[in-house]
């Protein structure tokens, strides 16, 4: 096993899992032989699952849970699903959709509260259908978002989600269980007119080193960056790869938004790109800073959003939380332990990623495991590629078009403007 807290890994020893929990760890008989190295199954803290592929994806690249970040009741069905034992899959922490203000710019998408009465609903509302938390937006009111998290925590339930704009850092960060997108440092840029969101993202990153860190009062909350969600927003080609496999991976539903977001990258100049780049950049190190500062990171990836697909996006969140200077003990236990805190996972459940070769020290190791233990079933290395497999065929495309454990397909299948514009 490989501690979760400092990357290193443990003495062998031997695994006994009876009906998905752990039943007991014994010394290996031979200490210097070990068959496989575990890691506790990983969380993608900010998801918005739409389709069983979704899910698919994330047991193919090790994710065995998730936190739905804009729930329905028909999402708390794959919990039920869970816990009965009739599939296996990823386990879900569910909000409640979003709630904001009556000045919420998406009014037909959220629940507007504006009174004690209405956020007496709301909680009543999570209590009833069973909800994990409750999750805020941007133009919830400061009195309405105040009285939502005393009634939330008189309820036992956790408030996550964006920092509303009218509620300061330092008042959101004692009444909510995590922050989102590291929202509150920065604004919500994507509510604005495309031409305006990276200049008020340089801007704000501007203040914040003018202003000295906006982050004391972060020590021992949690804080979802979502680094692989702005990057892919940003148009830059590095890390992020327009191409004609991943336009074609994402749900139905969602490829117009898909391809709308592949023109404009396509479409812009290579100086823009890369200050975009370096944008995000200085976004990790504000992540950096953040967990220095005693915050508890989580993982998570906004999948849904362009070219961030559930699975292989989760690797590449990873990924941008190591270039931001974290080290490899920080990156696991941001995927792990503080993740199974967030969640309230039970940490006797035996959902486990496995490895043939130590990935320890090294974050590109952990995107293909070679097996994965979730709710007492085994999924090896032929299952694995079979459900990727299956998950490619679903969106129209050859079972080998893309390989597991890459994050991207191959570099071969690029996309042009020409080939976005058709769609």
């Amino acid at each position: 096993m490989l501690d979760a807290e400092t990357g290193e890994a443990a003495p062998p020893r031997d695994l006994e899992v009876v009906d998905g929990a752990v039943a007991r760890w014994s010394p290996a008989p031979d200490a210097a032989y070990c068959e496989w190295f575990a890691l506790p199954g990983f969380v993608d803290a900010h998801a918005h699952v739409s389709s069983v592929t979704d899910l698919v994806g994330m047991l193919a690249y090790g994710v065995t849970g998730y936190r739905q970040m804009w729930g329905e009741p028909a999402h708390l069905y794959s919990a039920g699903v869970h816990r009965a034992r009739h599939a296996v899959l990823p386990l879900p922490w569910t909000t409640a959709g979003v709630v904001d203000g009556p000045d919420s710019r998406i009014p037909h998408h959220v629940t507007v509260v504006d009174d004690a009465r209405q956020v007496r609903r709301v909680v009543e509302d999570v209590l009833a259908f069973g909800f994990d938390g409750i999750k805020v937006y941007d133009d919830l009111a400061r009195p309405a978002f105040e009285a939502l998290v005393r009634e939330a925590e008189r309820a036992g339930i956790p408030v996550v989600g964006h920092v509303p704009e009218a509620v300061p850092l330092d008042a959101a960060y004692p009444g909510m269980w995590s922050t989102e997108h590291l929202y509150g440092i920065v604004p919500n840029v994507f509510r604005l007119p495309a031409a305006d969101r990276w200049a008020v993202l340089a801007d704000a990153l501007q203040r914040h080193r003018d202003d000295g860190p906006a982050v004391e009062g972060a020590a021992g909350r949690f804080v979802c960056p979502t680094l692989t969600a702005w990057r892919a927003r940003s148009g830059e080609r590095r890390y992020t790869r327009p191409s004609r496999t991943l336009l074609q991976s994402a749900t139905p539903s969602r490829r117009p938004a898909w391809h709308a977001a592949a023109r404009d990258a396509l479409s812009l100049e290579r100086a823009e790109a890369q200050r975009r780049s370096l944008l995000v950049d200085r976004l990790g190190g504000i992540a950096y800073d953040l967990s220095r500062r005693g915050a508890r990171l989580l993982v998570g990836t906004d999948c849904g959003n362009p070219f961030v697909l559930a699975g292989p996006s989760y690797h590449k969140e990873l990924a941008e939380l190591s270039r931001s200077g974290l080290d490899f003990a920080t990156v696991l236990k941001a995927a792990t332990v503080d993740a199974y805190a967030a969640t309230g996972r039970d940490p006797a459940r035996a959902d486990l990623v496995l490895y043939r070769r130590s990935p320890a020290h090294d974050v590109t190791r952990l995107a293909r495991p070679d097996a994965v233990l979730v709710d007492g079933v085994l999924l090896d290395a032929d299952d694995l590629d079979h459900l990727w497999g299956l998950r490619l065929t679903a969106a129209g495309l050859d079972a080998g078009t893309w390989r597991r454990g890459d994050v991207d397909p191959a570099a071969g299948d690029r996309q042009n403007k020409e080939t976005a514009d058709a769609g």
